[in-house]
């Protein structure tokens, strides 16, 4: 939908622009944050004071933008520019800009209305074909996922791999801003033949994953990756092993009702020593391979150089099969 701009214009203020906004917009407010609020209580005193104030403060603030912007926006290339509701922030930079002689649009009903399409395209089932790759831990899938280019990284959107040490990515996104990256990339991906995805749980780390979504994808055709042991303690090493003593013992505390306290503590010992592949060998075969949940698939595709290619081949027959039924 905005992949034709060259530059999405956010002019909100940078709290607003920080709690959430279209994803690869750039902030340009035209009021900051303070400078908003003192304008809304004034306007309540004094309305028309409140926008003579308000219009010599945008002004200013623009000015500021036009030289900043110089070198990142040309005529050549169409802008969109947007605020809260479609109102007068957006069109004071619109109309600077217009008579310039840039060509920029103004996103009509602003944030708000934005916000209301992706809720409903979220809330509507996919017309999406997925493809979801299960597996043990450690297997490879989010490697293979990264890998296609026709595929939905939840785990990368969400910033959580999901598991009790998931958090690992550090910080995750709220989900106004993670329910904005997936209705972008699932919008790029209407038109892919199939689209690979991991059968991610309905929760990774404090995002949930939409219901329609989630069903699509759990009710979409599975292919088992499969992987030697010793390459999946390798990728989990390779994944996990920058992880601090804090993060690991905090992570540790959350399985340790679902893992026999012997190996719990042989994990924590190979720890303490620096041996992470012990640690990752315990983890996998003691925890991780115990509690996952098994689940029907229609074909296994082992984890070597040629996974994408043969899940790719598995897909595009399964895609031709359900065309000819119909």
């Amino acid at each position: 939908m905005f992949d034709r701009f060259h530059t999405i214009i956010d002019v909100r203020s940078p709290l607003e622009y920080e709690e959430s906004h279209i994803p690869n917009a750039i902030n340009c407010p035209v009021l900051d944050t303070q400078e908003r609020i003192k304008i809304g209580t004034l306007y309540k005193q004094n309305s028309f004071n409140a926008k003579v104030y308000g219009a010599s403060l945008i002004c200013n603030n623009i000015s500021k933008h036009l030289l900043e912007l110089q070198n990142t926006i040309t005529p050549a290339n169409p802008i969109l520019v947007y605020c809260a509701r479609g109102g007068m922030r957006s069109l004071s930079l619109f109309n600077v800009l217009k008579n310039i002689g840039y060509q920029i649009e103004r996103l009509e009903g602003g944030y708000k209305a934005y916000r209301k399409m992706v809720l409903k395209y979220l809330d509507t089932k996919p017309t999406h074909n997925f493809i979801t790759l299960i597996g043990q831990t450690g297997s490879g899938k989010s490697q293979i996922i990264q890998n296609y280019k026709n595929s939905l990284d939840l785990e990368s959107l969400a910033k959580h791999l999901g598991s009790s040490f998931g958090g690992v990515c550090g910080a995750q996104p709220n989900i106004k801003s993670f329910q904005n990256l997936l209705f972008s990339n699932l919008q790029k991906l209407e038109n892919a033949p199939f689209v690979l995805v991991e059968g991610e749980s309905k929760k990774l780390g404090n995002i949930v994953i939409p219901t329609k979504l989630y069903n699509a994808y759990q009710n979409s055709p599975k292919i088992l990756i499969i992987s030697p042991l010793e390459d999946r303690i390798n990728r989990i090493v390779k994944q996990y092993g920058n992880i601090t003593k804090e993060f690991f013992e905090d992570s540790m505390q959350k399985i340790a009702p679902f893992m026999e306290k012997r190996y719990h503590n042989e994990a924590k010992e190979a720890f303490k020593n620096g041996d992470l592949n012990k640690v990752a060998e315990i983890l996998l075969t003691k925890y991780y391979d115990i509690v996952y949940k098994k689940d029907n698939f229609c074909a296994v595709v082992n984890n070597t150089k040629d996974a994408i290619v043969e899940i790719e081949s598995l897909a595009n027959k399964h895609i031709n099969q359900l065309s000819g039924g119909q």
